[in-house]
């Protein structure tokens, strides 16, 4: 009997030795922040419906279940969570619009520059830059009144 014991211990590996076991829900570690220490631990039980519901919901923003769970309480909730996280996909949209419209900006200013005359996408370019600020500025606004506008910047 100690024989067997002694077998199985040495067939265990030691803690933190090899891979690490794979995370429930597909999320990744969240980063350590210098001079903070996690020193609570709390316990969630939930049955199977809601454990599915919440590895799903964790899974589709590749965050672990914990995170997700920490992240609902301390922003309002699940939705309040949602909506953050979905502004800030928006704000990138935003972004990616902006440098995009720049860099044909630029390449009409080159090319006017070069020939000396004025480019025929020139007013269709500053049109689009006009249109966005436009939607940049509504967008701004229903967030300082409270409202959610996320379709406001997304691209036509």
């Amino acid at each position: 009997m100690q024989d067997e014991d002694r077998d199985q211990a040495a067939a265990s590996p030691a803690p933190g030795a090899g891979p690490e076991p794979a995370r429930r829900g597909g999320g990744r570690r969240q980063p350590r922040r210098a001079g903070e220490r996690r020193e609570f631990r709390h316990e969630v039980k939930v049955n199977g419906r809601d454990e599915e519901a919440l590895i799903l919901r964790a899974a589709a923003r590749n965050i672990s279940v914990s995170r997700l769970l920490v992240e609902s309480a301390l922003a309002g909730g699940a939705e309040a969570a949602r909506t953050k996280t979905e502004l800030a996909e928006e704000l990138i949209r935003a972004n990616r619009l902006l440098i995009r419209l720049g860099t044909n900006v630029n390449q009409i200013a080159r090319a006017t520059n070069a020939t000396l005359e004025t480019q025929p996408e020139t007013m269709a370019a500053m049109e689009a830059v006009e249109r966005l600020c436009g939607r940049l500025e509504r967008f701004v606004d229903g967030l300082e009144q409270g409202g959610r506008r996320t379709s406001e910047v997304r691209s036509r």
